[in-house]
């Protein structure tokens, strides 16, 4: 194997999804089986217990699937969340949006944490901004200062 088939297998894995990493692990399996198995020829105390370990290495593989399955579902969660979001951002013609106006106006119930967990996941369609504070009235806040006071929001990328 070259160093060029190297970084070919590398950049497909990395472009695929968890599903499609776990069909190519479902229709290599026999093979890996097949080297597993000479594995265990080789070492002497695997050699007595070839089926105990079999079966390890085939929980462990179940295991793996089921946490792929579940990053799988968190990436796709993300991605309703942005495309909420950015619809309605677009929808209404924003550039900016505070926090607690997208809470509210899509009724979600996301924290502060989340919210920019979400934007440092994609970074390359919405970014962190500022936005002056609103009372409930409508009404921008001013601080015992003078000055407006500010609050995170989230803006597009223009």
């Amino acid at each position: 194997m070259k160093i060029r088939d190297i970084k070919t297998v590398y950049e497909i894995m990395k472009d695929s999804t968890h599903m499609q990493i776990i069909w190519i692990g479902f229709l290599v399996a026999p093979f890996v089986v097949g080297a597993w198995f000479d594995l265990f020829d080789r070492i002497p105390f695997l050699q007595k217990h070839k089926l105990f370990t079999l079966i390890a290495v085939l929980v462990a593989f179940l295991l793996m699937q089921i946490v792929a399955l579940v990053f799988d579902a968190r990436d796709k969660k993300k991605k309703l969340l942005l495309s909420k979001i950015v619809g309605y951002m677009a929808a209404n013609n924003y550039q900016i949006v505070r926090f607690s106006t997208l809470n509210e106006q899509l009724g979600l119930d996301i924290g502060e944490k989340d919210l920019i967990a979400l934007i440092n996941t994609f970074p390359d369609k919405i970014r962190l901004a500022q936005a002056r504070k609103k009372d409930k009235n409508g009404n921008y806040i001013v601080g015992p200062n003078g000055t407006e006071q500010m609050e995170n929001a989230i803006g597009t990328l223009a």
